[in-house]
């Protein structure tokens, strides 16, 4: 997968790593709306960062996400080389690892999550989580609305 084949499409990039609580409740939700939208031209990307960076196989990164009920494209930054340039760098109040982007078919990033879990819940004790669904549903529901734009394409 090269960028210019996410030209034109809604792209979700969700970092994520093994034994994170966070991460194992919100990438199968993920995974959900990417299957739910895939014809509204929704990837939704698993960028797998391993904690401490080191390398890890593709065959682990691989086992690790089926586990977690993942089944999209991977993205491996086992350096957190990305992570950094997109949300680490220069920003030392900026703990969280398991950071979600949403961005646009002309490539704008829309909505942005700093960390922690995003699912749809009644439980009281998961309310932000819901609440932070909501709003990661409604900037969905918006960016797939967008037409494809010349610019996009």
């Amino acid at each position: 997968m090269t960028l210019a084949d996410l030209r034109g499409k809604v792209v979700v990039l969700r970092w994520w790593t093994e034994g994170c609580h966070f991460c194992a409740t919100t990438l199968p939700v993920l995974d959900r709306e990417r299957r739910d939208h895939a014809r509204d031209d929704l990837v939704v990307i698993g960028v797998y960062h391993p904690k401490p960076p080191r390398p890890v196989s593709d065959r682990h990164v691989l086992a690790v996400a089926q586990k977690l009920g993942f089944r999209g494209p991977i993205a491996f930054d086992g350096e957190w080389t990305t992570l950094g340039r997109y949300w680490l760098d220069g920003h030392p109040e900026r703990n969280w690892t398991s950071v979600s982007f949403l961005i646009d078919r002309d490539g704008v990033i829309r909505w942005v999550h700093g960390g922690g879990e995003y699912h749809p819940s009644s439980d009281p004790a998961h309310a932000r989580c819901d609440v932070d669904y909501r709003g990661f549903e409604q900037a969905l529901a918006a960016a797939l609305a967008k037409p494809v734009t010349m610019s996009s394409r």
